[in-house]
């Protein structure tokens, strides 16, 4: 049986270390068929305790890693250039047909493919001033992926708001978020999968009030989709669908 997000949510909230939620993370992407992961982050994270870079935690093939990073991939990877214009998951077989690309990327791209990378996704992870993405692969070739982009987009951004609490500085200052009983409304009912017309049908408002609501509790937490909302609202109590 397919592990739930909320019961994803609730053991990535459990974890204690990296290592521990990296290992719920690849135990519930991988019923997807995803079993290869690489964690990037693009920009300085100031309340955390390490360093931007590509891969920072992955289970790529070695030999594929390091021939990576031995021709400047890092720099020019398109999958790391297509992903700073996204904001949902999207799949590497996309990036040919959207993005003027260079011989070297289009190298890049097919080399990793042919390291043993099938079927490959990344996740563009958002913050406030910071940016970060996870790629996803498979090892088997064929027929492996689900397809399932909205849950894989669902996972990564969680796993993103674990991994920071659970490598947060411990002197860094973090404020207090208080919601209202409509924003802990929506965001409850949104983390149901439930739309706005329908959140607006329950709870007796207008599509726009929805939103309304919605916009403030972006603000709050300092959120720019709605899944990034519902996923910190979950990791910080906030909420409980």
């Amino acid at each position: 049986m397919l592990v739930s997000f909320e019961t994803f949510v609730e053991k990535a909230n459990r974890a204690r270390t990296t290592d521990e939620l990296v290992k719920e993370f690849l135990a519930t992407v991988k019923q997807h068929g995803l079993d290869r992961m690489i964690f990037c982050l693009q920009t300085n994270h100031d309340h955390i305790d390490m360093k931007p870079g590509v891969g920072v935690i992955q289970n790529y093939p070695e030999d594929w890693m390091k021939h990576y990073f031995e021709k400047g991939y890092d720099r020019l990877d398109p999958v790391i250039s297509y992903c700073q214009s996204k904001m949902v998951t999207f799949t590497w077989a996309e990036i040919p047909e959207r993005m003027h690309m260079t011989r070297q990327q289009f190298q890049c791209l097919n080399m990793g493919i042919e390291a043993g990378l099938y079927n490959g996704t990344c996740t563009p992870l958002w913050g406030p001033n910071q940016f970060a993405g996870i790629g996803l692969a498979s090892a088997e070739k064929l027929d492996s992926f689900d397809g399932n982009l909205d849950l894989i987009t669902a996972y990564c951004n969680h796993f993103y708001i674990a991994f920071q609490r659970i490598n947060r500085k411990t002197d860094f200052a973090e404020r207090r978020i208080y919601l209202t009983p409509r924003e802990d409304e929506v965001l409850t009912w949104a983390a149901s999968g439930k739309t706005d017309g329908e959140i607006g049908t329950i709870l007796n408002l207008s599509e726009d009030t929805v939103d309304s609501y919605f916009r403030t509790a972006f603000k709050k937490l300092n959120a720019n989709t709605r899944v990034m909302a519902v996923s910190k609202a979950l990791s910080y109590g906030l909420i409980r669908p």
